[in-house]
């Protein structure tokens, strides 16, 4: 067996977007694969009939199907090299266009089926051959590729781009060849949407010159809409049927703000009706590198809701039927879809040290389908992690420690503390690239969910006000525990990563300790003042996480910023950064490393260009080895020279 390399990455083969067949009886799901030589990914359907698997498309660019019926699929393609999926932030000078086709299982090719001339995001069948599909409105009168105007905040949006005087909007389709028509109005921005036969329930929020920090949810009915949650009163992650009747996830945030953990909510006439107590993510996953592709957490079948959700460090797929809420399935690992038709539930799921493969889960246990990654990861020395917790402040915090391959004990090592984005994220045991790279190169990697983290619920999760203290305590009382636990560990020779709110973390750590000997900032923040004056979500999140802005309390706001206290780190750190991250701009990455270079420490600044907040997970396969290889080469650089 030999050890876990970089470019691995490029014999990764993801399954997602699992769906049943209307009858139950099959299912489609998409199979991606990076591709070296075109820098992109390559993405096909599959099906599943209940004995194996066999390849439907072979055109390398779609990513998932639904069901005409029990033998036709639908499907968007770029066949005629033409049309095809347009981004979110296509511009009508570019007269985007989606082309859908059809595929009888009975046997034949794949048959142009429509074409809409809109950058389609998502399309749900309805009744008969008609269709609800979101897509891109332009409400600009003109647009030039040579500026932008900007009238709104936000002004963009990461993985986006430019999103001014864009919406993301409803629209109905009685049949192919017909002419679409527009559900929500101009001054609403889609959010969400399902269909129940001829019934559609949406969530929406308002835009004026900014967009609301509250949702509506509506109810499209015989041509009729109905109102079901009144717009600014709630905050909606999603809108459904359960049985025919709408529910919602959502919460008024009265208590923990826009960070609320939301409840399931029957939507009856006179008023929500909460389904079941449980303080968790109705959809919620754990972290990582080593999945790619669509799909949901959630599944409706008959009078049962399912989910995935994150318990502590694992996930768990629950189901609610009948007023009773159950554990169908708790793991190591990860769960990246779920579908569920007539009780079977199918979900492409990283199980302990593989890669993601189609599973049904019964009985508790999750029977796997596929086993496209059987030979590459059947050939690797993967190094599984091994739980360790410890007492910080009242909580227990728990974590892992990965060992370097090949350990052997008596010898001493380097280490790498990594840190999870979110805050409000965490990491499980799953196999996840990054740390794998370094553990093959000789390092101790070791991660922890500290409070402002999922999986523990909204006490635990709550960090408003508080970023760099109660987490810094956590995680630094985790490193103290690893070093206890595992003195074959080198204490001169520590390294800390992460990414988001883990490179914020990285560039706090760096100005309040100096124990760590090298350090890597990914996609950062350094200063909330600037943070939440340009970013997409800026003026809503990044000012209630810090309770304060420029004019209301900005000492506060200065307190939490890293930047602050830059002229106290003496640790080298590389900065990670792409100039189309939209979320954590590059300017705060920026300002930390201007900051660095001015008090004589050590550093480099990497930027990725084209690329958003997510280039650790689905950016252009050479950035993202690229990245890994920036990483690992500033560790090796002051952590073994």
């Amino acid at each position: 067996m030999r050890k876990v390399e970089i470019e691995d990455l490029y014999s990764f083969k993801f399954v997602s977007a699992p769906a049943w067949s209307p009858d139950g009886k099959r299912a489609v799901f998409a199979l991606s694969q990076a591709n070296k030589e075109s820098n992109g990914y390559d993405s096909d359907l599959w099906l599943w009939d209940g004995s194996g698997c066999r390849k439907l498309t072979s055109s390398r660019d779609v990513k998932s199907a639904l069901w005409l019926d029990e033998d036709r699929l639908l499907f968007a393609s770029v066949r005629d090299r033409k049309t095809g999926p347009a981004a979110f932030a296509a511009k009508k000078d570019k007269s985007p266009s989606t082309s859908f086709y059809s595929l009888d299982l009975r046997g034949g090719e794949a048959q142009k089926y429509m074409e809409l001339p809109f950058a389609v995001l998502d399309i749900k069948k309805m009744t008969g051959e008609s269709f609800a599909f979101s897509a891109v409105y332009d409400m600009a009168e003109k647009r030039d590729s040579a500026y932008e105007i900007f009238e709104e905040i936000p002004f963009w949006f990461d993985g986006k781009g430019y999103t001014d005087r864009l919406r993301l909007r409803l629209y109905t389709l009685a049949a192919p060849g017909a002419e679409p028509a527009a559900v929500t109005a101009e001054d609403e921005q889609l959010t969400g949407f399902a269909v129940d036969g001829g019934r559609i329930v949406y969530v929406s929020q308002r835009y004026g010159r900014r967009a609301s920090q509250y949702d509506s949810v509506t109810l499209l009915e015989g041509g009729e809409k109905k109102t079901l949650v009144p717009p600014e009163t709630m905050l909606v992650s999603w809108a459904a049927f359960l049985n025919g009747e709408p529910v919602a996830a959502m919460t008024d945030g009265k208590k923990y703000g826009s960070g609320e953990i939301p409840g399931v909510w029957k939507l009856s006439p006179d008023g929500p009706v909460r389904l079941f107590e449980k303080d968790e993510v109705p959809g919620g996953g754990i972290a990582g590198d080593s999945s790619f592709g669509a799909g949901s957490k959630t599944a409706f079948d008959g009078e049962a809701f399912y989910y995935a959700t994150v318990s502590d460090m694992r996930p768990v797929i629950r189901k609610f039927e009948g007023g009773k809420l159950s554990t169908l399935f708790e793991a190591d690992g990860s769960i990246d879809a779920i579908s569920v038709k007539n009780g079977r539930v199918l979900a492409s799921c990283i199980a302990e040290d593989r890669l993601p493969e189609l599973y049904e889960i019964k009985d508790g246990k999750a029977l796997r389908l596929t086993g496209f990654n059987d030979e590459l990861c059947g050939g690797l020395q993967i190094s599984r992690p091994e739980p360790l917790s410890v007492m910080s402040d009242g909580w227990q915090i728990n974590g892992a420690v990965i060992k370097p391959a090949g350990f052997e004990e008596g010898k001493s090592y380097p280490a790498v503390l990594e840190i999870h984005g979110g805050p409000f994220g965490a990491y499980g045991l799953a196999y996840y690239h990054e740390m794998q790279v370094l553990a093959s190169r000789g390092y101790f990697v070791f991660y922890c969910n500290p409070r402002g983290g999922d999986g523990r619920g909204s006490e635990f999760a709550e960090l408003r006000g508080k970023l760099g203290t109660i987490d810094y305590d956590d995680i630094m009382a985790f490193t103290d525990k690893v070093l206890e636990s595992y003195p074959m560990i080198d204490r001169a020779r520590l390294g800390v990563t992460g990414g988001s709110y883990g490179g914020y973390m990285t560039n706090w750590i760096i100005g309040h300790t100096d124990r760590f000997a090298a350090a890597v900032s990914c996609r950062s923040i350094s200063n909330w003042l600037a943070q939440n004056l340009y970013t997409d979500i800026g003026l809503g999140y990044g000012e209630e996480i810090v309770q304060g802005d420029v004019w209301n309390g900005p000492e506060g706001v200065w307190e939490q910023s890293p930047l602050k206290y830059a002229d106290r780190a003496k640790t080298p750190t590389l900065f990670i950064h792409s100039d189309r991250d939209f979320r954590c701009y590059m300017g705060e990455g920026l300002q930390m490393y201007t900051a660095l270079q001015k008090f004589g420490i050590d550093t480099r600044f990497c930027l990725f260009h084209g690329e958003s907040h997510g280039l650790s997970r689905g950016g252009k396969p050479h950035n993202r080895v690229t990245r890994l290889s920036e990483l690992a080469g500033w560790m090796d650089k002051y952590l073994k020279g």
